[in-house]
């Protein structure tokens, strides 16, 4: 065998590897969106003929705040609005001097729930968003049954929270999620957020692959403690992957909730969407290997496959091997790999605009997540292989270097604690609305 044609079984090897994989991810894209329909059908039975859910345990919401996000004065508003009867809101805090202390107290002053302010201090073991919720954990009335977490920059609908701790009548679950869709806006670092982070949500569905976000998630109280989550993140970074494993390693499910998918639309620079995107690949590759590895996989098979067939391509065009015929095929294979990958995007564009309405989801959403496949997988690439290079990096207005799941350092803040940010002890306001 020639070297010319070692190198054509190489390159269509790995074309026909990259197709079978782009298949594969269609009948995934198709089984989310089927999952979805399914979900959104059954959710005339969580309702009674009043209209109301009919699982409506006490329950605990906790915010974490860092700064004032672009949309949290909206975030506040719709939190304060839920159509559920019984539940309360802790806002928890690093310092009574971050803007969002102050703001929060204008913004829940005409509300008919109770809520209450925590002051966590400095955290100096693990993360600050941790530290936080440990701290807010110690305020939850001994009544409640179920806790719920949100994201500050996240917003959700006013039945959100209905439909959030819905899955929870069933034994089986463990905890339910939600997960986070980054509408594109006209600005381009907006549109390659969201495609960026649309790969993501269709991997929810599924029970070997889903996992808890933090952003969105319920767990009952009962569940929480018996599974000593607190414990879990005493020395932890990430939440979400902290709660996942505790669940798993229970034998608990993970119920994705399509109702609880909550857009957000701040402005970011390409700087901090790379920041992002980065740290969430370290922590990834700290707290679940296997998950990191495998993406690694998917994204050089799929970027190699569509390269290959181009060079291909290229090769017999310039009469380097074969003819025009094997110039033709190895074409068709390029545009095949790269309409497959766009097939599921629009499969996933088709499931999100059933879960979001406007102007959560745009046009814009889907030319990002259709057309930028290309761009967008290589971009996943390219993540995936700096994460490999550290573990450290920079998280709001502090910088963590992730020893492992269980352990973390922080190593400095950009900006000094002000004289109100305590080390200690834990300080709270309570108000009621």
């Amino acid at each position: 065998m020639s070297i010319e044609q070692l190198i054509y079984v190489i390159v269509s090897a790995c074309c026909l590897l990259t197709i079978g994989q782009g298949i594969w991810a269609l009948m995934d894209g198709i089984g989310f969106l089927r999952f979805v329909e399914s979900r959104l059908a059954e959710s005339s039975r969580l309702r009674s003929p009043s209209g109301r859910f009919r699982f409506q345990p006490r329950a605990t919401v906790i915010l974490p705040c860092c700064g004032v996000d672009e949309r949290l004065e909206n975030t506040i508003r719709i939190l304060g609005d839920q159509d559920f009867d019984d539940y309360q809101v802790i806002f928890t805090f690093e310092s009574s001097a971050d803007p969002a202390f102050a703001a929060v107290g204008r913004w829940v002053q005409n509300w008919r729930r109770p809520w209450t302010r925590v002051v966590a201090g400095l955290a100096e073991t693990r993360s600050q968003k941790i530290h936080n919720l440990l701290a807010a954990l110690a305020q939850v009335p001994a009544d409640r049954e179920v806790l719920v977490f949100l994201d500050s920059d996240a917003v959700p609908d006013r039945n959100w929270l209905g439909h959030l701790v819905a899955p929870l009548q069933n034994s089986e679950v463990g905890a339910a999620t939600g997960f986070r869709w980054y509408t594109a806006t006209g600005e381009i670092v907006a549109g390659i957020r969201s495609a960026w982070n649309a790969a993501s949500v269709s991997m929810l569905h599924n029970d070997a692959t889903n996992f808890c976000w933090g952003g969105s998630t319920a767990i009952r109280c009962e569940t929480f403690e018996r599974l000593d989550i607190a414990r879990h993140w005493q020395g932890a970074l990430s939440d979400d992957y902290q709660l996942t494993r505790a669940v798993r390693d229970a034998g608990l499910r993970i119920r994705f909730v399509p109702q609880a998918l909550v857009s957000s639309s701040d402005q970011t620079s390409f700087r901090q969407f790379w920041q992002f995107a980065r740290r969430q690949y370290i922590i990834t590759r700290v707290c679940a290997p296997e998950i990191w590895l495998s993406a690694l996989f998917l994204c050089v098979n799929l970027v190699n496959g569509a390269t290959c067939a181009f060079l291909l391509f290229l090769a017999a065009s310039l009469g380097w091997i074969g003819d025009a015929t094997i110039a033709t095929v190895a074409c068709a294979t390029w545009l095949f790999i790269l309409t497959l990958v766009a097939a599921k995007a629009l499969v996933r564009q088709l499931a999100v605009r059933q879960m979001l309405p406007p102007p959560a989801v745009t046009w814009r959403d889907l030319a990002w997540d259709v057309l930028g496949v290309g761009f967008v997988g290589s971009l996943h690439l390219v993540l995936l292989v700096s994460a490999a290079l550290t573990r450290r990096f920079f998280w709001r207005h502090t910088e963590y270097e992730m020893i492992g799941p269980d352990q973390t350092r922080v190593l400095r803040r950009v900006s000094a604690p002000t004289a109100k940010t305590p080390l200690s002890p834990i300080h709270s306001t309570q108000q009621m609305g």
